[in-house]
């Protein structure tokens, strides 16, 4: 086998090693190795674990943060964060201590974060 049949792989960096790699064809009958980006994984609700709708996924963390405020996550309370169904529990626990039908230590713990972050008017 003369040096140009040989097939060379260099030893890859750290940051690479653990990386996917796919082999592409290149000019003159080469294969070159590159490196697979891996897309973004969908959002999930920080209370349920749910899927969260409106929010890219999918996506490079590049393509996403080329995209518009208003495409990468929705504007309402804790859009991006939690689901909808999770979002109108915390809105009513909040309405309620607002309203003192409701003390802030009968509130369940894991929604007195956001319960505690809540604006009502």
């Amino acid at each position: 086998m003369s040096k140009k049949e040989k097939k060379v792989l260099k030893m890859p960096n750290r940051s690479e090693r653990s990386k996917k790699t796919k082999f592409r064809r290149v000019a003159g009958s080469k294969s070159k190795r590159i490196f697979v980006k891996e897309k973004t994984s969908k959002h999930k609700c920080a209370l349920c674990k749910g899927l969260l709708h409106g929010v890219p996924h999918g996506k490079t963390s590049a393509e996403v943060g080329k995209l518009s405020k208003t495409k990468r996550r929705p504007t309402a309370v804790f859009a991006g964060i939690l689901c909808s169904k999770c979002r109108h529990l915390v809105v009513g626990e909040a309405a309620q201590v607002e309203a003192k039908a409701k003390k802030f230590d009968d509130v369940e713990l894991r929604l007195q974060y956001y319960v505690k972050n809540v604006k009502v008017n």
